[in-house]
């Protein structure tokens, strides 16, 4: 509402006064005081109003609702004796069961509508007698509802004096807002203690590597990276996993979001499945083209292929065009990560890419020709490559432009995605070449809804994320077979001098370990491997860096894991497996000694949220999410308009500002994800939707010792003896290690969840309107707590076995 609806209300109440009258029965009292004040001053409609309602106790005289959710009931009495405010009542805010409480008409009347807000559910009671006015909070689970407020108007005069309270909290779009909870509750006064404990600690710098990295990082450069080098032929041959049927990704229960999108499906987009040797329909759909292109009418194609996020398009390009080897073709890749981020220079920096390449790959096989012919000193202007082009499909070469990483500068500028889609068309048609271009899912929906892509022809195809256990464990295996060759063979193969003969057996029995260690046959190496994947989203780039971040953590405890795996081997149990909370650990610090969520790639979830003063707002939009991921609008399967979710926020009292505050730092980890896929996008995004690791942050991650152990550190909490009694219990400072830390990591996290636990009650209790929505009615503590514990009994149950 703005001021000058407040200024008409403020006119109709000074009209309802004139016709105010001391001796109205409660039934005129109700028609000719209370309806007008509400309808015609207020702003509510008849569908608002419920009246005589019945209760166990009786019939409430109005229930008032927004979205058909009871925001307060209202019990009207007759003008007169009923009830009378003391003159000596000067004040504004009373404590219910303070001064007004001694007053017995006006104890008894809040009494009544208390029992109406009780056997209703309704959090707020209203008491008038036409001109009088007591706005109380008159339920609250858990708690004595007297010790609540009560806001008092004492006659119109004094309405009319403080009207801009009054309007603010009666009036239905401030009701809508969270008027009431704001005005008259007092869980919405403003936290009086907020410390994150780390903010105490000090001793919080980074850790060195662990000892094994000076070895390991030449090896990881080359192996735990995109296989994106031509020259790495034999560990592209060697590591390159294939691409089998969806339906075997889409087995692994957390899956649910690399399939072929619904929106590309107009264009007949085809999933690409492949043998260790075959691109297949890929690659049949290439041999066609290669065809058509000797033809009688020979003209260039376009190819689009999409996939997620570090789904691996651009190592499938590599290996069809290196190692599938499509006969007597030239290729020409142009990555868009070295592209002119300016929309209006696409067609000249592509050009100047691909003379660059033909340099690089092609020319000494020409050159005696090229020189006869006076090309041998090519530019990048259009008339040049078009003679190249012209020049090398009469030698019988079928070329191929592959544009990669094509959406790569969109979110620079709104237009440069179409217009590189608009030169890669022109660039096909001039130069009679196949073009291929790689585009990530969402990306390729924005041009299909901008009407682009429906502008020229284009054969489609979709590629999903490889097995991440056979992507891990072929290239693993593949390091420790290097390690049996010489340095001097080492070095040449990933192109590094290296001098590693000294360690050779050391880090040879490391990756021993974690190849061991990484079986989805063994619960332990599952729940790694699930991880490393989840927590990744599917994108198999970021689950690498994961990786690549544990093999050299200092967090990572090497000379651990070697004692154990030695003692192990004597004992005849075979190699050590690394524990779970080991993994998570080194992962979410990194290399720091403390959890700062700022420095982390991993989310606190529980962070407080300022706006909605609560823990809790992150996973019950997450929840909501997750319940909405078999919706399939036309964006794309689980994705839910941003709006339904504020809406949803209104119905409950969570502010726009606090949900949007919480979507942005969810897309911003990676647990959600806008339709436009920037991580920044929210001003420009109408949709959102879960990933993969947001339904693993909520199923799982929220429940591990390793997350909870860590995150307490830095989550801001409203209680100083919880934060005091933290701090007595912090280890990473201390030295040596003892034993005993183990025990002590486990009280604080009991600490921890203690505090979360009796934060969540209570905000359930103060806020009954909570559990008629779908966004807020989850409770999460109890089955964290109960999931913590089992985990407990078998971490401690594996540390008796080890020390017998």
């Amino acid at each position: 509402m703005t001021d000058s609806d407040c200024d008409e209300a403020l006119e109709c109440l000074k009209e309802l006064a004139k016709q105010y009258g001391k001796e109205l029965t409660e039934s005129d009292t109700r028609v000719k005081m209370i309806d007008p004040m509400f309808m015609t001053c207020l702003g509510w409609n008849e569908k608002d109003i419920d009246r005589e309602r019945h209760v166990h106790e009786g019939f409430i005289d109005y229930v008032f609702s927004i979205d058909g959710i009871p925001r307060f009931i209202l019990e009207a009495k007759k003008v007169g004796e009923s009830f009378r405010i003391p003159n000596s009542y000067s004040g504004r805010v009373y404590r219910t069961n303070g001064v007004i409480w001694n007053d017995n008409k006006i104890r008894e009347a809040i009494e009544q509508a208390q029992q109406y807000c009780a056997n209703s559910g309704v959090n707020y009671g209203v008491i008038s007698n036409g001109n009088q006015y007591l706005i109380f909070e008159g339920f609250k689970r858990g708690k004595d509802w007297r010790q609540g407020s009560c806001v008092i108007f004492r006659s119109f005069e004094d309405i009319e004096k403080d009207f801009g309270l009054f309007w603010d909290i009666l009036n239905k779009t401030s009701v809508k807002n969270g008027s009431l909870r704001q005005f008259i509750s007092e869980d919405t006064v403003e936290v009086k203690y907020l410390s994150r404990p780390i903010d105490h600690l000090h001793g919080g710098s980074a850790v060195p590597r662990n000892n094994l990295s000076p070895f390991l990082q030449p090896l990881i450069e080359f192996v735990f990276k995109d296989i994106v080098d031509e020259t790495q032929l034999d560990l592209l041959r060697s590591c390159y996993i294939s691409r089998k049927q969806y339906t075997e990704a889409a087995a692994d229960i957390n899956s649910h979001l690399d399939v072929v999108p619904a929106f590309a499906k107009k264009y007949k987009t085809q999933d690409i499945i492949q043998s260790a040797e075959k691109a297949g329909a890929f690659e049949d759909a290439y041999k066609q083209l290669e065809n058509l292109t000797k033809g009688a009418m020979p003209k260039g194609y376009l190819v689009v292929l999409m996939g997620g996020i570090g789904s691996g398009k651009t190592t499938f390009i590599h290996h069809f065009f290196t190692i599938t080897k499509p006969a007597k073709t030239l290729w020409f890749y142009v990555d868009f990560f070295k592209v002119t981020e300016e929309h209006t220079k696409i067609e000249e920096h592509i050009l100047k890419i691909m003379i660059e390449e033909f340099d690089r790959k092609y020319k000494n096989d020409f050159i005696k020709e090229l020189s006869a012919l006076k090309m041998d000193a090519l530019t990048s202007s259009i008339k040049d490559v078009k003679a190249l082009f012209s020049f090398l499909t009469l030698k019988g070469y079928t070329l191929s432009m592959v544009l990669d990483n094509v959406d790569q500068h969109s979110y620079v500028d709104a237009k440069y995605q179409e217009q590189a889609l608009l030169v890669a068309k022109r660039l096909t048609d001039y130069l009679g070449a196949i073009t291929i271009l790689t585009l990530r899912e969402e990306s390729f929906f924005k041009s299909a809804m901008s009407g682009v892509l429906d502008s020229f022809p284009a054969q489609t195809f979709h590629i999903s994320s490889p097995n991440f256990e056979d992507l891990i464990r072929v290239r693993i295996n593949y390091v420790i077979d290097l390690l049996a060759k010489s340095d001097d063979e080492l070095g040449d193969i990933i192109r590094n001098p290296i001098a590693i003969s000294v360690s050779r057996e050391v880090v040879k029995a490391f990756f021993q370990i974690i190849e061991n260690s990484l079986r989805s046959s063994r619960r332990v190496g599952r729940e790694i491997l699930r991880f490393l994947k989840d927590i990744s989203g599917g994108d198999m780039r970021a689950a690498l860096y994961f990786f690549r971040t544990f093999l050299v953590s200092g967090n990572t405890d090497v000379e651990e894991m070697l004692y154990i795996n030695e003692l192990d081997s004597e004992r005849g149990l075979g190699l050590y497996e690394i524990p779970f909370h080991h993994v998570l650990k080194s992962i979410i610090l990194e290399h720091s000694r403390l959890y700062r969520m700022s420095q982390s790639k991993i989310m606190n979830t529980f962070e407080f949220n300022s706006r909605a003063k609560s823990h809790f707002l992150n996973l019950r939009i997450l929840n909501y999410l997750c319940n909405r991921l078999s919706y399939r609008p036309p964006q794309g399967r689980g994705f839910t308009a941003i709006d339904q979710i504020m809406e949803e926020g209104d119905r409950t009292g969570i502010s726009k500002e606090a949900i949007e505050e919480s979507l942005k730092a969810l897309v911003y980890y990676g647990l959600a994800q806008f339709e436009n896929q920037s991580k920044e996008g929210f001003d420009n995004a109408s949709y959102v939707r879960t990933t993969n690791a947001g339904m693993y942050y909520l199923n799982i991650l929220i429940c591990r010792f390793a997350y909870l152990d860590l995150v307490w550190m830095d989550t801001p909490l409203t209680d100083r003896n919880t934060v005091e009694e933290l701090l007595k219990h912090v280890v990473e400072t201390r030295f040596p290690k003892s034993p005993r830390d183990i025990d002590e990591k486990f009280h604080r996290t009991e600490i921890f969840l203690d505090y979360l636990g009796k934060a969540e009650k209570e905000e359930l209790s103060n806020r009954s309107e909570f559990s008629d929505s779908d966004l807020t009615r989850v409770e999460f503590i109890p089955r964290v707590k109960e999931l913590y514990e089992k985990e407990k009994k078998y971490i401690c149950s594996k540390r008796i076995n080890q020390n017998m």
